[in-house]
């Protein structure tokens, strides 16, 4: 039910301080299939900090935002207290832009903008496309070999629900209907109605390494199912969306992706700040209009571009100073509900591949905090461009995490020596292997040697060093190996030897040695 246009008038003749900064003077334009008005409004306050800073009293402050909410009392639909945001009906005789004028005009809110109906932000591709080649584009094998996450982090995805049969997904935690307001515990459905979820949900965590289909960024991960709509067609309300994003942060999950357009809206930005004052990121993909999105930048909100397999921005991508970061959108290889798998394109995947990453990081690093998980995101991205196109870059996971890690695990050198026999005629030539591996994250230099070790017990050669001491440097989870031969001289002692490999920063003191036993017999 609408109501009077008298009403509401009556009710904007309440006192009021002072006019808002904007005065109102945002136009809001409605696409058709991307965002729609749908005849209700989100309405924020002004915050008490805001007030303050004015110099208004406690009293002063607390009548204004006591009028505020008065105002609305006859067209309040609900009021979503963690975001202090009052979803109302449009009043007869307004439209979205002549309200939200009319509002901010009385100088008690921050924001008075559409309870837009989003859509999910997907482009269809090729469904029989079968590579995944984001994963070594962001450097996601040499992440996994540091780290591939554990079922301790959550991550949640607010989307058209999840197919739970699909065989590479699992490690489900129980999840919302924020459309319906019923927690799945309760009976929320959380099925997915449309698709976009399913594929949404392998990007972040698919099972890797279960010889079924495609990886995730985050092998073991807690997914948590948002479903903010019950359509067909995947269109969803903007309080919706953030509600159920806050619904996710209050209930556990530290990582939460959006895949739908309206990222410019002011209420994203209260829900992001009202995740992270949960402990968790919020990350919103940047939508596909090929617009510049520099008119506004959500200091809690992670927003993710879309970049294709040459590390360009995707055409159809949204960009400018609001873009955070930038991830893999084009033909990416995912879930699809009913089984199988399918390539779609988007900024829709973008934002759950960072989700992934994030969740990753935050398993690697469980002690870090929502602003450190952050950190090591933006630093641990690959500069592709310009800050005001790309943001901090594309997602880099073994870079991150290495960040989150504090770096890469120490080098941890090990050494083995091998000849080619057991035993030996006065002679004959021995062939012998040296070899050096690095079992840590990161290169380290050192020095080798070699001597033999005569059956009566002394060394030989006399100086110690029958091969070097050389110098080397062997990387991160390599080995390097050395070959050497010699002559058994004719008047070498018969008997046990051992043949002696040793590595150290300063020979003839070493850090690693190995020995291997043969013998001459005559």
């Amino acid at each position: 039910m609408r109501f009077v246009t008298l009403l509401l008038l009556l009710l904007l003749s309440l006192p009021a301080f002072a006019a808002a900064d904007d005065g109102g003077s945002k136009v809001f334009k409605e696409i058709p299939g991307v965002k729609e008005f749908t005849g209700q409004m989100i309405v924020r306050p002004m915050q008490v900090d805001a007030l303050a800073a004015q110099g208004l009293s406690i009293a002063q402050v607390a009548a204004k935002r006591s009028a505020a909410a008065s105002r609305l009392d006859q067209i309040r639909i609900r009021y979503e207290q963690p975001t202090d945001e009052h979803i109302v009906i449009l009043p007869d005789g307004f439209d979205e832009n002549s309200f939200s004028q009319e509002l901010m005009r009385t100088g008690d809110y921050q924001y008075v903008e559409p309870d837009w109906l989003c859509y999910p932000i997907v482009t269809p591709n090729d469904p029989n496309y079968g590579s995944q080649w984001h994963h070594p584009k962001i450097d996601s094998p040499e992440g996994w070999d540091l780290h591939t996450g554990t079922t301790n982090i959550t991550a949640a995805w607010v989307d058209t629900g999840v197919d739970k049969t699909h065989t590479d997904l699992g490690n489900f935690v129980s999840g919302y209907n924020s459309r319906d307001r019923i927690p799945e515990s309760q009976g929320g459905n959380v099925s997915d109605v449309n698709g976009h979820g399913t594929n949404c949900a392998g990007c972040i965590g698919a099972l890797g390494n279960n010889g079924v289909g495609i990886a995730g960024v985050c092998w073991n991960v807690g997914l948590m199912p948002i479903r903010c709509t019950n359509s067909s067609g995947g269109s969803a309300y903007m309080s919706d969306l953030t509600h159920g994003a806050t619904w996710a942060a209050q209930n556990g999950a530290k990582t939460i992706s959006v895949s739908y357009s309206g990222v410019e809206s002011s209420s994203v930005q209260s829900c992001g700040a009202t995740v992270r004052n949960n402990g968790g990121i919020l990350i919103w993909a940047a939508g596909n209009d090929n617009n510049n999105l520099s008119w506004f930048d959500h200091a809690d909100v992670v927003i993710a571009g879309a970049t294709d397999q040459g590390d360009n921005r995707a055409s159809f991508s949204n960009y400018g100073l609001a873009i955070d970061v930038m991830a893999p959108g084009v033909s990416i290889y995912t879930t699809r509900r009913y089984g199988g798998y399918s390539s779609v394109s988007g900024t829709s995947f973008s934002a759950p591949l960072t989700n992934g990453l994030c969740a990753l990081a935050w398993s690697y690093s469980p002690g870090s905090s929502a602003d450190d998980i952050e950190t090591y995101l933006f630093d641990g991205c690959d500069y592709i461009g310009s800050s005001s196109t790309y943001g901090h870059g594309r997602i880099n996971v073994y870079e991150s995490l290495l960040l989150a890690g504090g770096g890469p695990p120490a080098p941890d050198l090990d050494v083995t020596i091998d000849t080619d026999a057991s035993s030996y005629s006065r002679g004959d030539y021995i062939y012998y292997d040296l070899t050096i591996t690095n079992n840590g994250g990161s290169s380290a230099s050192t020095n080798f040697w070699i001597n033999v070790t005569l059956p009566n017990s002394n060394i030989y050669p006399w100086n110690g060093y029958l091969e070097g001491p050389l110098s080397t440097s062997v990387n991160g989870g390599a080995s390097q190996v050395w070959n050497f031969s010699r002559r058994i001289p004719n008047g070498a002692p018969i008997g046990s030897y051992l043949m002696n490999g040793y590595i150290g920063t300063n020979p003839p003191t070493a850090d690693e040695t190995d020995s291997t036993p043969f013998s001459v017999t005559y």
